[in-house]
């Protein structure tokens, strides 16, 4: 087949085996570069289906670009060396390290010492490097600095550089080619041998270590030795050791210096490129989304993706409109799930405010009536209620001001009622049980006030009464009213993942920061059947009736008994000396001394000792100085946001002033501020005395 060229001169017959008479055949070299030109100038690829005419090969040769030869580095060795080493010298170290791989001829120069003043004013281009140490040649500083691989194994990516041993070694080769400086070590080479090596940067001095090969050179070199030569030659490595020591230290500053610089530089890409995020997203209308996106704790507590940390935003690299253009529908969707977190959130602030403006009412109306000296639901019992979450989750677009929670206020004495006969059916039914009362002594549940007896000992197992400064007080037992008020009744603990705990809010002052108010509950408290059945027995040496006798009764009648166990089971006869406590004080004592048995038995002594005992100590304490106790409450922020804890009397004169603008002429006990409920009476001493016989 023969066909026509571009200029219409005739060709080669590429598939006939005669040449054209007269004609002289020119061998064509078809390469990468021509190749088509001549497959398209010859009619193009055979095919059974498709046939290229020539009108489609003038179209394409039209059209067809060659392919850019690429450019080679053999040009470059043939410059002069004065002008090689003039662009040598304008580069910096890792330029010359890569141009050093790529050809022999390159390398050949580059690593000959001739060169070595191209790679010190390559060097000069790095700011603040330090000078090369006289014992290291100017490519191997570089390489040590500059380059990121392992340097045995060649693992990339390898930032950890010493430079006392100047070695780049990744975690692995650093423990198979070093040794440690142990105890070991210096047993087998003594106890001098490590002064003369180079050893590991390291903060601990139990991970010392040298290089092998620098260890096995100086074995080899000082067994060669006599023993002067040795000594010689360990001040020279000493000496050698001290000077390399230094060096490292100002090539370990200067790395860390780079170090910090390179973190800035990549810290302010990341803020360019998330500022130019923000106003992209700001163009596009997401403007109050922007200004009220969730802080870093916040999205941590919600297990949500802070804005800087979305690996779209804190790239560093700069935002172009290309990279905008791939990004866009991404950062819209984050965009779209930050708005509806947002609009959660407010929702929530929105009910809080509500709740905290039925609080403040509730506060007052429990000061008004003087409510405060009793068991009332908390707070937080009443946002449960129907009748207050129908307000409170009134919708958003609605205002709810202090006239809307009128109806509640009205209805709180009915409320209140319901919620009291409610725990306290419960209280008393579950004391019974505990209690192992049975009928006669109760008919109706709801009329027996089994709360008030005095065998109801209750401890708390709460974790805000773990710890009681006063350990001479433990046990803490806690008897009628004193347990219901008690403060773990009606707050609680906020786990670390509650940022806003519904139908709650933080308690103030005096209570640690993570206690927020709950619903009244006795969950933390535990019934002690052991000091039960020590106050049945201190009832029973009174002749009293357990099952009848109230806390207040058994206060008034102050009785005062003698542990018989401590006494050897002599009772008193008036010529024995014997301790005489009150009948806390004695369920303390049989606790402390006696854990709590149940066999140890009491006597009563006479009433008259008991009441010229209790004049006498009524006496001592008036004319003795009782430290300040917090046993004081203000009645002004009870059952409010951020209610403080109890206080002295100086601590609430201070806080009426401070908080509430109410001078120390104008406070007024029982409206302004009131004694605690959930405060022990003051502990009676125990006293030392000859009790007389008493008649059974």
């Amino acid at each position: 087949m023969s066909f026509s060229n571009l200029s219409g001169s005739s060709a080669v017959d590429m598939d006939g085996d005669k040449e054209l008479p007269g004609h002289v055949t020119k061998k064509i070299k078809i390469t990468a570069n021509n190749g088509w030109e001549h497959v398209f100038a010859r009619g193009g690829i055979k095919s059974r289906f498709t046939k290229t005419t020539a009108v489609d090969a003038t179209v394409f040769l039209k059209n067809y670009r060659p392919r850019a030869q690429k450019q080679s580095l053999e040009i470059l060795i043939s410059l002069p060396l004065d002008i090689l080493f003039e662009i040598f010298g304008r580069l910096l170290p890792l330029d010359l390290l890569h141009l050093s791989r790529t050809t022999k001829a390159l390398r050949s120069v580059l690593m000959h010492r001739s060169s070595t003043t191209v790679w010190m004013a390559a060097r000069s281009n790095v700011k603040g490097m330090p000078a090369c140490a006289d014992d290291m040649s100017e490519p191997a500083h570089a390489s040590l600095a500059f380059d990121m691989h392992c340097h045995s194994c060649l693992k990339p990516n390898v930032r950890n550089v010493d430079w006392n041993l100047r070695v780049r070694y990744c975690q692995k080769c650093l423990k198979e080619r070093t040794d440690v400086i142990d105890d070991k070590f210096k047993k087998i080479y003594g106890l001098k041998l490590h002064h003369c090596l180079s050893l590991s940067m390291t903060q601990n001095r139990n991970d010392a270590r040298c290089l092998i090969s620098d260890r096995e050179s100086l074995v080899d070199e000082l067994s060669k030795l006599g023993p002067e030569e040795r000594s010689v030659l360990r001040g020279l490595k000493r000496d050698a050791v001290l000077v390399r020591k230094e060096h490292a230290v100002l090539c370990t500053k200067w790395m860390e210096s780079e170090q910090q610089s390179r973190w800035k530089e990549l810290d302010h890409l990341r803020s360019l490129r998330h500022d130019a995020i923000l106003e992209k997203l700001i163009e596009l209308g997401w403007g109050e989304d922007v200004n009220k996106l969730p802080d870093r704790h916040t999205a941590r507590i919600y297990k949500l993706t802070h804005f800087e940390d979305h690996p779209l935003v804190k790239q560093p690299k700069p935002l172009t409109d290309r990279i905008w253009q791939n990004i866009q529908h991404k950062m819209v969707e984050f965009m779209g799930q930050m708005r509806e977190f947002r609009i959660l959130q407010e929702r929530k602030q929105q009910i809080r405010e509500r709740q905290s403006l039925l609080a403040t009412i509730y506060s007052d109306w429990q000061r008004e009536k003087g409510y405060h000296k009793y068991l009332m639901p908390t707070a937080a019992d009443l946002f449960g209620m129907r009748q207050v979450r129908d307000i409170v989750e009134l919708p958003a677009h609605l205002t709810v001001t202090t006239e809307d929670f009128q109806p509640v206020r009205e209805e709180l004495f009915k409320l209140v009622d319901t919620w009291k006969r409610c725990n306290g059916h419960d209280l008393r039914s579950d004391l019974l049980w505990r209690l192992e009362i049975h009928p006669p002594y109760w008919l109706d549940r709801l009329s027996v006030q089994c709360e008030r007896l005095a065998v109801a000992v209750f401890t708390c197992t709460g974790w805000l009464c773990d710890d009681i400064p006063e350990s001479n007080d433990l046990p803490r037992y806690m008897y009628f009213p004193e347990y219901l008020h008690h403060r773990c009744n009606r707050i609680r603990r906020r786990a670390w993942n509650e940022l806003d705990p519904a139908n709650t809010f933080a308690m103030g002052q005096g209570y640690p920061g993570n206690t927020v108010q709950r619903e009244w509950s006795m969950d933390d408290l535990e019934l002690d059947k052991k000091a039960s059945q020590t106050v049945r027995n201190i009832i029973d040496a009174c002749d009293l009736d357990w099952r009848e006798v109230t806390v207040s009764e058994l206060d008034n009648l102050d009785p005062r008994l003698v542990c018989l166990k401590c006494s050897y089971g002599n009772r008193c006869d008036g010529e024995r000396p014997m301790m005489v406590r009150s009948w806390r004080e004695s369920v303390k004592h049989c606790a402390k001394k006696h854990w709590s048995d149940s066999s140890v038995k009491r006597q009563k002594i006479s009433d008259e000792e008991s009441r010229s005992l209790r004049q006498d100590q009524e006496e001592a304490a008036a004319s003795t100085t009782i430290p300040p106790r917090k046993i004081w409450r203000c009645t002004h922020c009870h059952d409010k946001p951020e209610e403080p804890e109890k206080m002295t009397v100086q601590g609430m004169t201070d806080h009426l002033e401070d908080h509430h603008s109410i001078d120390l002429i104008n406070q007024v006990a029982g409206m302004d501020f009131a004694e605690a409920l959930d405060v022990p009476p003051v502990t009676i001493p125990s006293v030392k005395l000859k009790p007389k016989a008493v008649n059974p």
